[in-house]
């Protein structure tokens, strides 16, 4: 049986990584701002008091 080749789709889907998750917000707690590129890579900034 030969199947049909699926095509791939632009959407992307709105799965979160519960872990991830709780490690941003406990980094945000801490006084980082935590900034995600758009090819996924997470990069730390720390806020500075104003």
């Amino acid at each position: 049986m030969k199947r049909e080749p699926q095509l791939q789709t632009e959407e992307k889907t709105n799965v979160v990584n519960l872990a991830i998750y709780r490690a941003k917000k406990a980094l945000e707690r801490d006084g980082f701002e935590v900034v995600e590129n758009p090819d996924g890579k997470i990069t730390l900034v720390i806020r500075l008091a104003k």
